[in-house]
C-alpha cells in the first residue's frame, strides 16, 4: 500500500502504553510516516490512559485543541485508543463529535482495516473486543526495526490481583503469559539491529508463566539474559505479594539484570493495604526490601504512592512519610486518589475531602524531592556508566544517560554518542538529574 500521509501519535500513561503506540505505528508504517506535531498530520491518534482521572481529563481537553485544525482540513482523522477507548467505548463519539475512530487495547491490530472503513464509508467507527487471548509483539511484518539503544517488550498483558483502586484488569483484561520463544526472538531482533537494553513489561512480570513450557519469571529471566550483545535488562511491573526471595537471587546472579527494582508500595499502613487489597503488609514489604539490598548493596528503588484513599487519616498519612525517610527511594510516583469506575474503590465513600488530597499529595512530593536530592549529592565527584539514550530534552548540546540503577545523567557530547556506554564524573547534582562530563 502506498505511503498517503502522516501521523501524529500522542500517548498517555504507562510503559504499556508507550510499547502499545511503537505496535501502532509498526501497523500503520506502510501507510503513514511520523509527523513531527499534530499542526502537520493528516491522522491524531491519542492512546490513552484511564488509571487516574486526571489523565482521563487530559484527553478530552486534547481533543477540543483539535477543532481548528479539523477546521482547516476536513479530511483530518482523529482516532481515540488505549484505556479510555476500551473502557468509554461509543461514548467517546457521544461526548466529541471531533472524534472519528475508537479502539480499544485489544484492537490495534485491526486498525488498518479500521481507517479503511473510515475513509471508505465516510462513517465515524468504534471497535472495541472485550477480551484477546494473545500478546502480539510491537514488531509488525511490515516494520523496519529501529534502532534504539533501550527498547521495550511486552511479556504479558493483563492483570488478575483486581486491587480496589486499579481498573487495569477492567481495561487490560486478565493475565495472559507470551509464550518465551517470540519474547527471546523479539529481544534477539532488537539486540541485533543496536539495542544494548531490554526492558520486560507486564502489569505484574512476577506472574508470568510460559503458555508452552510452564516456565516461570526466573526462568525467563535467565534465557534473555544470556543473549549476545545485551548489556542490560529490566523489567517492570512486580507486586511486592509475588516478588520472592528466588526472584531476588536470580537479579543479584545475572549479569544483565540491572540493580534497580519499581515495587510499588501504594500506602505504608496496614489498614490502608487491607482496603486496597494489597495482599501484604508493611513488615512483609520492608522484609523482601531488607533481602534485597542484603543481595545488591547498590541496588536503588523506584515506587507509586496514593494519597487520600477512602478512609485514609492522617496518622495513616504520617505512616507513609516516616516510611519515604525510612526506605529512601530513588524516586516515587505520587498521585491522588479518585476513583475509577467499576473498580471495589468507586463503591467507596470517596471520605477524605479534596483539599485533604491536594494538601497531603505536595507534602509527600516535597519529602521525596529532598530525599532523591540527597541521593543525587553523595554521588558528586563519582564516575558512572551509562547508556547514551538521547539528547537532553531543553538542553542544546547535551545528551541524556541512564546508569544501570537507574540515576538520569545529563553531559555534553554529540550525538554520535547516542547508543553507547559512556563513563562520566558527576559534578553537579539537580533535583531531577545528574550533571557531568564525560571521562576521557
Amino acid at each position: 500500500m502506498e505511503e498517503t500521509g502522516k501521523v501524529f501519535i500522542k500517548t498517555f500513561g504507562c510503559q504499556m502504553n508507550v510499547y502499545d503506540s511503537e505496535k501502532i505505528m509498526a501497523y500503520l508504517d506502510d501507510r503513514y510516516i511520523e509527523a513531527a506535531s499534530e499542526d502537520e498530520a493528516d491522522l491524531i491518534l491519542l492512546n490513552t490512559c484511564s488509571v487516574r482521572g486526571k489523565a482521563e481529563q487530559k484527553v478530552f481537553s486534547m481533543i477540543g485543541r483539535f477543532k481548528p485544525l479539523k477546521d482547516l482540513n476536513p479530511e483530518l482523522i482523529i482516532a481515540v485508543g488505549g484505556c479510555v477507548a476500551q473502557q468509554e467505548g461509543q461514548g467517546i463519539l457521544d461526548r466529541s463529535p471531533l472524534v472519528d475512530l475508537v479502539f480499544g487495547t485489544h484492537n490495534i491490530e485491526d486498525l488498518p482495516d479500521l481507517l479503511d472503513e473510515r475513509i471508505r464509508k465516510g462513517k465515524r467507527v468504534c471497535r472495541i473486543i472485550e477480551e484477546s487471548d494473545k500478546v502480539t509483539s510491537a514488531q509488525a511484518p511490515s516494520r523496519a526495526v529501529v534502532s534504539k539503544p533501550a527498547r521495550l517488550v511486552t511479556i504479558m498483558k493483563g492483570c488478575d490481583n483486581f486491587c480496589a483502586y486499579c481498573i487495569v484488569p477492567f481495561v487490560r483484561g486478565r493475565e495472559i503469559s507470551r509464550p518465551s520463544v517470540e519474547i527471546i526472538s523479539e529481544v534477539e531482533s532488537l539486540v541485533e539491529n543496536g539495542a544494548l537494553e531490554i526492558t520486560l513489561l507486564g502489569q505484574n512480570v512476577n506472574s508470568y508463566r510460559d503458555p508452552e513450557s510452564g516456565d516461570d519469571f526466573i526462568d525467563l529471566l535467565e534465557k534473555v539474559d544470556s543473549i549476545h550483545g545485551l548489556s542490560r535488562l529490566r523489567f517492570v511491573t512486580s507486586h511486592p505479594k509475588d516478588f520472592s526471595v528466588e526472584l531476588i537471587n536470580a537479579m543479584a546472579s545475572l549479569e544483565t539484570v540491572c540493580e534497580h527494582i519499581h515495587l510499588p508500595l501504594q500506602a505504608a499502613s496496614d489498614r490502608v493495604l487491607g482496603g486496597m487489597k494489597r495482599s501484604y503488609t508493611l513488615n512483609e514489604y520492608r522484609s523482601k526490601v531488607a533481602a534485597l539490598r542484603d543481595a545488591i548493596p547498590d541496588v536503588e528503588l523506584t515506587s507509586d504512592i496514593i494519597v487520600g484513599f477512602p478512609g485514609e487519616k492522617r496518622s495513616d498519612f504520617d505512616k507513609t512519610m516516616s516510611f519515604l525517610t525510612e526506605i529512601r527511594y530513588q524516586n516515587v510516583f505520587s498521585f491522588r486518589f479518585s476513583p475509577r469506575p467499576g473498580t471495589a474503590a468507586s463503591r467507596l465513600e470517596d471520605s477524605v475531602p479534596e483539599r485533604v488530597k491536594k494538601g497531603w499529595l505536595p507534602e509527600l512530593q516535597h519529602l521525596q524531592s529532598e530525599i532523591t536530592a540527597w541521593k543525587h549529592e553523595d554521588l558528586l565527584g563519582s564516575t558512572l556508566e551509562v547508556l547514551v539514550e538521547g539528547t537532553g530534552k531543553k538542553e542544546n548540546g547535551m545528551l541524556e544517560g541512564r546508569t544501570r540503577n537507574n540515576f538520569i545523567v545529563h553531559f555534553p557530547g554529540s550525538e554520535d554518542m547516542i547508543g553507547s556506554l559512556t563513563n562520566v564524573k558527576v559534578n553537579r547534582s539537580g533535583k531531577i538529574h545528574l550533571e557531568s562530563e564525560v571521562v576521557k
